[in-house]
Parts: C-alpha cells; sequence; structure tokens
C-alpha cells in the first residue's frame, strides 16, 4: 500500500510540473505562429487573425479529443452528457473560457508578449476562490486573501516598470490577460458546478468545452468579427496554405489539450491544490521558452512579477498537513 501510495503521488507531480510546461509551451508557439507569413501579409489575417487563430486553436483541440475518446470507445455518450443538466454548465462554462478568454488571451499576447500574458493570467485560479466565496457560498481563508494580494502586487510590479521593448503595449496586454483570467476563473466555478453530482467526468466535459467552443468560434463568433463567412475561408485557407504554420497551430492545439488532461490526472493523484501550485509555473515556462524560441530580451520585470505572482498562487493554495490530537 505505502508503494502504491507513493508512485500515485509521484505520478501526480510528475503529471503537474508536464501540465505547466505544455501550457508554458502553448502560450509562447501561439505568439510564434501569429508572428508566421500568412498572419503578417494576408489582409483578412492582418485584421482578424487574433480571431482565426483562437478559432483554430479550440477547434484542433476539439479534434485532437474526439479522436482519444473516440479510442476509448466513449463518443456514444457525449449526446448524453451534452443534454444532461450537469453537461448544460460545462456548456456555459465553455463560451465563458473559450470564445471569451480565449480571444482576450490571444489579443493579450499580439499586444503584451507571451511572458507577460502567462504571468497575468496565472492569477486566475485566485479570482475563481474570489468568485467561489461570492456565487458558490465556499469558505476563503486569510491565506487565501493574502495569496490574491501577493498576485495583484506582482501584476502591478510587472506594469509599473516600463519594458524595453517598444513594440510591446504593457498596460493593453495586462488589461486583455486579465479579462482572460477573468473568464477561465468564471469557467473554472461554472465547470465546476457542473461536475459536482461526477455524471459528467473530467474528460467528457473538456470534449464539451472544446466542441461548444470552437463551434461557437467557426459559426458565429468569427464571422461576425471578421467580416463573414468568406473572409473566415479566406483567412482559414491562407493559413492552411502555409504547411508550417497550420502544424504550429495543430501541435499548439495539441500542447493545450495534453497540459489539461495532465492537470486533471495530477488533481486525482495529489489533489487540486498541489496540481494547480504545479500548473501554474507555466508563467515560468513561458518566460524560458520564449527566451528560447522567440529570441526575446531578458526582461528583470517579467521575471520578477513572475516569481512574486507565484508565490502568491502557493500562499493561497499549499495544503498544510493536518494536526492530529493524541488520544
Amino acid at each position: 500500500m505505502f508503494w502504491i501510495n507513493r508512485n500515485l503521488r509521484v505520478k501526480g507531480y510528475i503529471t503537474g510540473t508536464v501540465s505547466g510546461a505544455t501550457w508554458g509551451m502553448d502560450t509562447v508557439l501561439l505568439g510564434l505562429a501569429m508572428t508566421m507569413l500568412p498572419f503578417t501579409d494576408n489582409p483578412v489575417l492582418l485584421l482578424g487573425g487574433t480571431i482565426i487563430c483562437s478559432m483554430l486553436h479550440d477547434v484542433f483541440a476539439a479534434f485532437w479529443m474526439l479522436i482519444i475518446m473516440g479510442v476509448k470507445g466513449r463518443l456514444h455518450q457525449l449526446w448524453r452528457s451534452v443534454c444532461s443538466r450537469d453537461g448544460r454548465f460545462c456548456i456555459l462554462g465553455a463560451l465563458l473560457g473559450g470564445p471569451l478568454a480565449m480571444t482576450f488571451y490571444l489579443l493579450a499576447i499580439s499586444k503584451g508578449g507571451a511572458a507577460l500574458t502567462a504571468t497575468i493570467t496565472a492569477c486566475y485560479p485566485l479570482l475563481g476562490s474570489a468568485m467561489a466565496v461570492r456565487i458558490l457560498k465556499e469558505k476563503m481563508t486569510f491565506r487565501g486573501w493574502l495569496g490574491l494580494l501577493i498576485c495583484v502586487l506582482g501584476i502591478a510590479y510587472i506594469g509599473y516598470v516600463p519594458s524595453d521593448n517598444s513594440h510591446i503595449d504593457i498596460i493593453g496586454g495586462i488589461g486583455f490577460a486579465l479579462i482572460a483570467a477573468i473568464g477561465w476563473a468564471s469557467e473554472a466555478v461554472v465547470c465546476g458546478y457542473g461536475m459536482k453530482s461526477g455524471k459528467v467526468d473530467p474528460q467528457m466535459a473538456l470534449l464539451i468545452r472544446e466542441l461548444t467552443s470552437g463551434l461557437t468560434y467557426a459559426l458565429i463568433v468569427t464571422p461576425l468579427l471578421v467580416g463573414g463567412y468568406s473572409n473566415v475561408l479566406s483567412g482559414v485557407s491562407a493559413i492552411f496554405s502555409y504547411h508550417l504554420c497550420w502544424m504550429t497551430l495543430m501541435l499548439t492545439a495539441l500542447l493545450g489539450m495534453v497540459s489539461f488532461l495532465c492537470w486533471y490526472t495530477s488533481i486525482n493523484a495529489i489533489g487540486a491544490s498541489r496540481a494547480l501550485c504545479l500548473n501554474i509555473t507555466y508563467s515560468f515556462w513561458a518566460v524560458i521558452f520564449g527566451l528560447f524560441i522567440l529570441g526575446g530580451e531578458f526582461s528583470y520585470n517579467v521575471v520578477i512579477g513572475s516569481i512574486v505572482i507565484v508565490l502568491g498562487v502557493i500562499t493561497a493554495t499549499i495544503v498544510s498537513k493536518p494536526k492530529y490530537s493524541k488520544v
């Protein structure tokens, strides 16, 4: 029994770390994809490239999830899950975390860069905790509020110290990233409420999320924002005409999906709080990958702000050892 528990903990820590690393890479690759040729010379992508990129990210992620659930023989459960009460909450959460949050997430990357965006959005679990206190009537300790305050101080430090890169709009990046964080926090609360009964498990909830978001983007959001279906087709065709670009987006969606699955695995193995502390390290991974892949400049304010925010998250979510009374 000891070795089983030990192996389960090791598995939880490994998958939690992988979830943070893959989401950090996801952040950097999204920024990289939007600097490629189709996004810099196609008229439609110059204006609506961020929205089309966001749409393809979720459509590709849904594609990967369909493959996984198909291999597991679980696609026949999809319609029943969607029609259930829990499934409807997952759909609502998907709309908040997909079309809303992901669009502003990509806008933040285009304005403030991958490292800044990853750092700001790292506070979304604490925002979700604050929302859960208000909406779900959950209790939050003093340590939780202290962690939230530390995160806010880290965000303020990043915004206060100007960047040497003239191409980065720090204020715009922070604003868009905060909206994305609020959307993801709302998604966590709504989907968490939908999965409370256990009728919709995390993998099925993730499939519902990606399908809902991808279809909403493709059928409603993207056509409205880029001027119609013809422009959407024109932009998508331009992306698929450049193999490196669409393959990068496909890989990015796979990494994003893997990050979610690893996070859920880590939660089941070592608990949500410890898994969250490992997953939220994606802000560090984004800085590291950004330096090596994008060749970005080393910015002390972003690195220090990242450390402060991660410390705030750890302060709010770390699990204390239970105290046992002597009999």
